[in-house]
């Protein structure tokens, strides 16, 4: 995580930002680019990130601005970054690193790269695409769909699938596929490379965009040249129409991001009017350098003096994306742009915490499916057991429940699938509580499980999700009504644990 520290008016507050990389890719390409392994020593993403980490302490090292004087919230205060590693990631590796078994080294090798806490990956134009007859990116998406969804790369990687809309029916059923089946989370398309750059406003198109709302699927599109950004615009123009006739209801779950908007656009306020329209984002990438400060200064602008928050009731930021384009593109232009998202220059002219915030991650976040559609799972329903924690002299609670996850894993009797990060009753804050999604690996069950806080650090709750019980992304109030039933129903259950080895036992018959 990005942490600042903000030193105003005599008193200091912290604020955590949780770091996404919107666009980045796994595979190989048939034009040479590759990406096996994120894992891999050098050239696999995670040390990538962990490059631009490198660079930007480097950064400001050279130019002094890990702290400085500006105006926030029309106050002088002292603005101070640092990088912090996400808590509940932290602590499993942590745990994983007490057990000395496998995954033991996660811990040492995540203190590389504690800044960017995620990335979306998505096939290349694979050299393995057409391998099966079911669609074009079968074998690409399933590729995908083993790393993003297994334990550790799925603690830092989202999985998005790709198809050929010009498949019809195929694309369709691959998109459906892709979410249900395959677990993934999002949609690439790509019309450059399919050579269906001439066809991106056609009904087929349409087709496999309501498909991934149907499933709150994000689409992103890759972009070669304006044209093809203004043609982009138009489509989603036409798919709003299409889906306001078919099931209004769908809109909120519309969701498409055009890649690369900005580069070579700066002042172009047709790409600009493109991107700020309902259902709409823009990712960043190709940006850096200068261009990125006079961007996002532009931009802002633009945006302020047009009154653009009428269009959508959302901020300028809240269109955009930060987004790295690995490997096209190396560490050097990551840093070279997010060192324009944190500098001086950004809140000297107008930026914010809050402009931060969603620009380096939140926007991400805002747009996967788990957080537009009730996290819900039959089989679930057959999983009673509740853990309620008190902590021993060495762990807290929450220590307990994540150390007793960790020996589950390291015993091959869970994997993770993905997890969800927990609001504090807005966006404007996460806390430290997580829905993980867990596979049951003796049964094959895929079962969301709660970790959440009842008193800090004292009382900790591992409870599964189902119909009755199920996740509010921006927590829970022991005396609202409707979390009183919430409460009610974890509780009919539930397993008392006072120390790790009541939690082992109780984690161990319940993932029998």
């Amino acid at each position: 995580m990005l942490t600042a520290t903000i030193e105003q008016g005599g008193k200091k507050r912290i604020e955590h930002i949780f770091v996404i990389d919107a666009h980045s890719h796994l595979g190989e390409d048939v034009d040479g680019a590759t990406m096996m392994n994120p894992l891999a020593p050098g050239t696999g993403t995670f040390d990538f990130w962990g490059n631009v980490q490198g660079r930007i302490v480097a950064e400001w090292e050279k130019n002094g601005e890990q702290s400085f004087y500006t105006n926030i919230d029309g106050t002088s205060a002292k603005l101070s970054w640092s990088f912090t590693p996400y808590p509940f990631t932290n602590k499993l590796y942590k745990a994983l690193e007490e057990l000395g078994k496998r995954y033991s080294d996660l811990k040492d090798k995540a203190k590389f790269y504690s800044f960017i806490d995620q990335g979306t990956v998505f096939p290349f134009q694979d050299v393995f695409r057409d391998k099966y007859p079911e669609a074009l990116y079968r074998a690409s998406n399933m590729n995908v769909s083993r790393f993003t969804t297994r334990f550790p790369f799925s603690m830092k990687l989202v999985g998005y699938a790709r198809v050929d809309p010009m498949e019809g029916q195929k694309a369709v059923n691959e998109v459906r596929y892709a979410r249900e089946v395959l677990g993934l989370r999002g949609l690439k398309l790509h019309p450059r490379s399919e050579r269906w750059i001439d066809n991106i406003n056609s009904t087929k198109t349409v087709n496999v965009l309501i498909e991934a709302a149907k499933h709150s699927m994000p689409v992103i599109f890759d972009t070669r040249g304006r044209g093809s950004i203004l043609d982009i615009g138009e489509l989603v123009k036409s798919a709003r129409s299409a889906i306001e006739q078919l099931d209004p209801t769908l809109l909120p779950h519309f969701k498409v991001i055009i890649a690369h908007f900005a580069q070579g656009n700066i002042g172009d306020y047709e790409v600009y009017n493109a991107i700020v329209q309902p259902n709409t984002y823009g990712d960043l990438s190709m940006l850096h350098g200068e261009g990125a400060g006079n961007f996002l200064e532009d931009f802002r602008k633009w945006f302020h003096a047009n009154n653009k928050f009428a269009v959508d009731k959302r901020e300028w930021s809240e269109y955009i994306l930060y987004a790295s384009d690995y490997p096209y593109f190396g560490d050097i232009h990551a840093e070279k742009l997010l060192i324009y998202i944190i500098n001086k220059r950004f809140f000297d002219t107008g930026g914010t915490i809050r402009d931060v915030k969603n620009i380096l991650g939140l926007n991400q976040i805002r747009l996967l499916p788990e957080y537009n559609l009730p996290i819900i799972n039959e089989q679930a329903n057959t999983f009673h057991g509740t853990i309620i924690s008190h902590p021993s002299n060495a762990h807290t609670s929450k220590e307990l429940a994540i150390l007793g996850l960790a020996k589950l894993i390291v015993n091959n009797r869970i994997d993770i699938k993905s997890f969800c990060l927990q609001f504090k009753e807005s966006w404007d804050h996460f806390n430290d509580d997580v829905v993980i999604n867990s596979i049951n690996l003796n049964k094959k069950e895929e079962i969301p499980i709660l970790l959440t806080d009842l008193v800090k650090d004292k009382i900790s709750l591992f409870a599964p999700l189902n119909d009755t019980i199920q996740w509010n992304k921006f927590g829970y109030k022991y005396f609202s009504p409707q979390d009183r039933a919430f409460f009610a129903s974890v509780f009919k259950q539930c397993y008392l644990a006072n120390d790790e080895i009541q939690v082992n036992n109780i984690l161990s018959q319940i993932f029998a």
